[in-house]
């Protein structure tokens, strides 16, 4: 097999094979993909099993490393930069720190400045969605976390959240028993689809299934601790009926101090999202009841596979992650 068999399997010149093949740049990420899978379709060994010469940068635009979440997501690409090293992938995080359209858009022109892809999670926002559909002409797009769709974007990467929340529900309705009860329910920004998701899959499935449990009160975090801290201990004195809470979003700490403050921290049902430290030692101490956890690992790792495959350099099929869920017996395996 030649050069110019792959070129007329693709429908390239022979120069394009020739620049793809042996790392030269100038190529469209698409056809340099495209050029790659006919290379391999026709057996074509030279080049394609020694490390490539080309460096492949994804970059990675998060909210902020300091959420728990987040921070395992890094350390498990880093972990995968490392396994696929030999493909010459190099992985760059950018954060944007605040829940700003304007800013984020400027950090997708930079990632797109001097990076090969970009993997995002961020809010819904038009100017949010107009910038990465003008990304993915040149370059892929994959969104993390909470999903972006109708951007063009190559995939999603990870769990669907609309399940997430159908789980929740199923798990508070069990604990709460055959009498049901009041439940307050907790989301992050609506704007990030994944809140939303596990927001409506909550509410349907106990609307479908389990009449007796109701969402009677919702607090909007923002994803800020302090209203959290301010706000639930208020709702639960004004409204002592609760009997369950459910918090797609952060400040698990702040939630078991208002119950503990109120004397209710083992008589209400509290299921919450990602095993951190924090909700582990919730767990272990009977004031969480259950925790539903993204595989962050996983997904860091599922995104590498996917960003790799698209420039042809590994073969993956699979983009959306499991989670699983923890109770107090199981928080410490």
């Amino acid at each position: 097999m030649t050069f110019a068999d792959v070129a007329a399997a693709a429908g390239v010149s022979v120069g394009t094979v020739d620049r793809v093949i042996n790392a030269r740049g100038s190529v469209h990420p698409e056809t340099e993909a495209f050029v790659m899978h006919w290379a391999r379709e026709l057996r074509l060994d030279r080049a394609l099993h020694q490390r490539p010469t080309r460096i492949l940068r994804l970059g990675v635009l998060l909210l902020s490393r300091s959420d728990p979440f987040l921070e395992a997501l890094v350390r498990g690409l880093q972990r995968a930069v490392v396994d696929y090293s030999y493909l010459n992938l190099q992985v760059r995080v950018f954060e944007y720190g605040k829940l700003d359209a304007r800013l984020i858009v400027e950090k997708i022109t930079m990632v797109e400045q001097t990076c090969d892809g970009i993997a995002i999670n961020a809010f819904d926002d038009p100017a949010i969605r107009l910038r990465l559909a003008e990304f993915t002409r040149l370059k892929p797009v994959f969104t993390l976390v909470s999903d972006l769709p109708d951007t063009n974007r190559i995939a999603y990467i990870g769990a669907s959240g609309q399940i997430e929340g159908r789980v929740a529900g199923e798990l508070m309705a069990r604990f709460l028993g055959p009498a049901g009860g009041q439940v307050m329910l907790i989301s992050g920004p609506g704007s990030f689809l994944g809140h939303d998701s596990r927001e409506l899959g909550f509410r349907t499935v106990l609307m479908d299934r389990f009449p007796s449990c109701a969402v009677s009160e919702s607090l909007q975090s923002f994803e800020d601790k302090r209203i959290i801290r301010r706000q639930v201990g208020l709702i639960l004195k004004k409204h002592p009926e609760i009997s369950g809470i459910y918090n797609t979003s952060v400040g698990s700490e702040e939630v078991g101090d208002a119950l503990r403050d109120l004397g209710r921290e083992h008589s209400t049902v509290f299921i919450t999202h990602e095993l951190t430290e924090e909700n582990r030692r919730l767990l272990q101490i009977g004031i969480l009841d259950a925790v539903i956890d993204q595989d962050a690992i996983g997904e860091a790792r599922m995104l590498v596979q996917s960003f790799l495959s698209f420039y042809g350099r590994l073969e993956t099929e699979r983009t959306e992650t499991g989670f699983r869920i923890y109770i107090r017996e199981s928080c410490s395996l």
